[in-house]
């Protein structure tokens, strides 16, 4: 068949919109995809088009996705549409792509190609070790209270030089120490985190201007899913490579950007007709996800929000079910309603239960849920719950393995030196660091250098000698042995299942059990890479996996999730939990308008996950940890984000207790302490609203007052978002008159 024709059938079936976004090559393009509108349809018919009609070969495409499943599902179905192979072109998430980027690059920045990547977990620990080669208390300054603030720090593009400058107290200036100190101790271990993935190539970039040249003439075409939630680092990744062919497409909704708490920024979206002057936008505004009730009563929240570009969603189906609107007395009820609508509608549907999605704003919500599941003996499957890659018997495994790839990472080898028990315990440890930290080399140089260490015993040598000698046999194996057939030598050298099995602990069974499923999808990598299931390229996998990627939907299971990570997804059955004020919207949101109108978009795309049927609940009490006390119940108020759903829209019975009272209309203005109405004081001395003076933090709002006379405590929102829990007969506080 001519390329013309075959051409003329695809964009045969695309709408007028999609057809537009699809036939617009060249130049800087944005499509305001909303929600269910076919946007993965539009980028995978986009780059065929590219593809079919020469515009570019597959190695001079990008194209950024959200997730590594959706970036595998974009490459079958291109692949299914022009009928050959797309091998060649570069299609991943920004983590994933950047990673390939260093691997290629990492010389120029001092780093071998085989470095590892940092989860959260390993940068706690090397900040641990870190904070004691300082000297300073992990008691005083936790390292996972550094952990974030570094990485809000590189998510804002902030070196540790620029942090160090804009340190404003003791705290923040032993923070900037152990950065510094973190920085080199990650490249003496040849390892990189998480966030340094999308900033060290902007830094290879700028060191060598011809490097980059090199990336910017090779790809011609650069498309980006999820434009509305890409921050600083991002943008300018785009930004730079884009730059010389300027053939950028960026797909994205505004409506849902929903990662600003982890550096994502809307106005990278808002403004890129000002960054692209000559670009070009495509609205693609028709769903085909939702019924008409449910688009059209989303449509109606997310209009509050000022900050959007504006769109109207439309769908050609049919009105639907109203949606459905239940208060619970309280969590446990809340449980049991859900289970009743999972039956009603597998009664009157014939659902399935992975049609099902449970969705919530926080994942302590779940625990209730699952116990009322259990008993009602439902499956379930949870997406951002305990990951399987982050259990211990796991990342034991996993710890080996990098051992064996990045003989540098000492995170690694700390970890694993006396796991299983081999009689090498933290004295003997602290003289091997002594060594390696006198000679200037790695632990695992020190650790081949045993015979040498002479403050060990005969006996410590031996065994450490032993454990080299092992690692340095398997090594050997890489470069003729893939993935499997080491992790399998791996789990047998050092005793790893052994350990599990001569357990009489009911939980090791589960844990040799999560040894085993390990080994198991070794083995499925090796049979799905061929000739490139290396074992580095199965741990960087490993590293780059989201919640979502290992999530089946078909599995016979509901699924429970937060709202975050039900992006993207959808679902013929949804119910949304907890929808109080206070819980969602959050309570620090209450008072920020930038953080409301992102809660308010999370509701918008919890909303659009629904096809056919939208469930909405919430509590007259439910307890929670304050942070001094755990298993209050506090009364609650329905979210104001219920009532601004247009009454046609909905329908509210009464279950268990009577239809919530509409006493507040969602134009009336509130304060930031509607959830706090519960913890009004008797002491007269400070009320909830009153705005308060601290000598270090600052101006200040109450948000809460606990008890009365000498044992007051507040809850007050200071400047820079800082929420503290204060005594007020220490605290000091001025109150002001406004």
């Amino acid at each position: 068949m001519p390329k013309a024709a075959f051409m003329s059938d695809i964009t045969a079936s695309l709408n007028p919109s999609q057809k537009e976004a699809v036939d617009q090559l060249d130049g800087p393009l944005l499509v305001l995809a909303g929600a269910g509108s076919g946007k993965t349809r539009v980028l995978t018919y986009r780059i065929a088009n590219i593809l079919q009609k020469g515009a570019a070969r597959p190695h001079e495409i990008l194209a950024v996705t959200f997730t590594n499943k959706a970036a595998r599902e974009m490459q079958r179905r291109i692949e299914s549409i022009i009928s050959s192979t797309s091998r060649g072109m570069w299609i991943g998430t920004f983590h994933s792509i950047c990673a390939r980027i260093l691997r290629m690059e990492a010389q120029e920045l001092g780093y071998d190609s085989n470095f590892t990547i940092y989860d959260v977990d390993d940068q706690i620990r090397l900040l641990q070790n870190v904070m004691a080669g300082l000297n300073i208390s992990t008691q005083t300054l936790k390292p996972r209270q550094v952990q974030y603030r570094i990485s809000d720090a590189k998510n804002k593009m902030i070196t540790p030089e620029r942090f160090d400058k804009m340190a404003m107290d003791y705290t923040d200036r032993r923070i900037s120490q152990v950065f510094y100190a973190y920085e080199e101790a990650k490249r003496r271990n040849n390892a990189f985190d998480f966030d340094d993935l999308l900033i060290k190539p902007l830094d290879v970039f700028t060191r060598h201007p011809q490097i980059l040249e090199r990336y910017q003439t090779r790809f011609k075409y650069i498309l980006v899913d999820e434009y509305q939630d890409t921050n600083k680092a991002q943008y300018y990744f785009v930004k730079q490579l884009s730059a010389k062919h300027r053939n950028l497409c960026v797909v994205g909704d505004e409506d849902q950007s929903i990662y600003r708490w982890r550096g994502a920024d809307i106005e990278n979206i808002l403004n890129f007709g000002k960054d692209y002057p000559e670009a070009t936008t495509v609205r693609l505004e028709q769903n085909y996800r939702s019924t008409t009730n449910i688009l059209e009563a989303a449509n109606a929240v997310v209009a509050n929000n000022e900050n959007r570009l504006g769109k109207e969603l439309w769908s050609k189906r049919e009105n639907g079910d109203e949606i459905q609107i239940n208060r619970c007395a309280d969590e446990a009820s809340e449980a049991s309603q859900i289970v009743e609508i999972i039956r009603s509608e597998v009664r009157s549907h014939n659902y399935n239960y992975n049609d099902f999605a449970v969705l919530y704003r926080t994942n302590a919500q779940s625990r209730a849920m699952e116990d009322r599941l259990r008993r009602a003996n439902i499956p379930y499957t949870i997406v951002g719950g305990t990951k399987f890659y982050d259990r211990k018997e796991v990342k034991d495994i996993l710890a080996y393995l990098r051992v064996l790839v990045n003989p540098l990472d000492g995170v690694a080898l700390r970890r694993i030196i006396n796991f299983p028990p081999r009689g090498i315990g933290n004295v003997t440890q602290q003289h091997i660091d002594d060594y390696a930290t006198e000679k200037g080399i790695s632990l695992f140089h020190a650790t081949e250098e045993a015979a040498n260490i002479t403050t060990l015993s005969a006996t410590a040598r031996t065994k450490i000698q032993a454990f080299a000698d092992r690692l340095l046999q398997l090594q050997k194996k890489l470069l003729t042995d893939n993935a499997y057939i080491i992790a399998q030598e791996v789990a047998q050298v050092f005793g790893l299942r052994a350990h599990y099995e001569k357990s009489t602990l009911v939980e090791d069974e589960s844990r040799l059990e999560n040894v085993n499923e390990l080994l198991n999808s070794i083995a499925a990598f090796v049979e799905n890479e061929g000739e490139e299931a290396t074992l580095g390229k199965y741990l960087e996998d490993v590293a780059l996996l989201t919640d979502v990627d290992r999530w089946d939907p078909d599995h016979q299971a509901i699924t429970l999730m937060t709202l975050h990570s039900a992006k993207g997804l959808e679902f013929p059955v949804v119910v949304l939990s907890g929808m109080e004020d206070g819980l969602f919207p959050l309570f620090r949101s209450l008072n920020n308008p930038e953080d409301l109108e992102e809660e308010r978009r999370l509701f918008y795309v919890g909303m659009t996950r629904a096809m056919n049927s939208l469930h909405l609940l919430w509590t007259n009490q439910r307890r929670r940890f304050t942070g001094e006390k755990a298993g209050m119940s506090y009364r609650n108020t329905p979210s104001r984000f219920l009532l601004e759903i247009p009454a046609k829209f909905k329908n509210e019975p009464t279950v268990g207790t009577a239809t919530y009272r509409q006493e507040r209309r969602s134009s009336r203005p509130r304060a930031a302490i509607d959830f706090a109405e519960q913890m009004l004081s008797a002491d007269s001395t400070y009320k909830i609203g009153d705005w308060v003076q601290h000598e270090s933090f600052g101006k200040g709002q109450i948000l809460g007052v606990e008890g009365s006379g000498s044992g007051t405590k507040l809850t007050v929102l200071f400047q820079k978002k800082q929420l503290k829990k204060l005594i007020a007969e220490y605290a000091n506080l001025t109150i002001l008159d406004s």
